[in-house]
């Protein structure tokens, strides 16, 4: 997930966590900072709502499954649970996909 978005804004300098903060924030795009846009923003609480979504859920992602299944040595998931995680990465995974790329003019 971290190189696919990493390879979608082309910045190698920026990873997980504070990737996702970067590319989903409301900010406007910065030279060699894109933003990813699920919507256009039309300045609704939508778009707003959408975007801040799609940040908190990928923060929660990494810092609840990724990074604790990356650093420690937890249980083996049941099949349930493991479905259920993939399930989760693949909802952002579609959002990364779809969104749009929002470069600084």
């Amino acid at each position: 997930m971290n190189a696919f978005t990493q390879t979608k804004v082309d910045r190698r300098d920026v990873g997980e966590t504070n990737l996702f903060k970067q590319v989903f924030t409301l900010d406007a795009p910065q030279p060699g900072r894109p933003r990813l846009r699920l919507m256009a923003d039309d300045g609704s609480e939508t778009y707003k709502n959408l975007h801040r979504g799609a940040m908190c859920f990928a923060e929660g992602l990494y810092a609840a499954i990724r990074n604790p299944a990356n650093h420690s040595m937890l249980s083996e998931l049941s099949a349930d649970e493991a479905l259920e995680q993939l399930a989760a990465f693949s909802v952002l995974a579609r959002w990364i996909d779809q969104a749009t790329v929002d470069k600084a003019s």
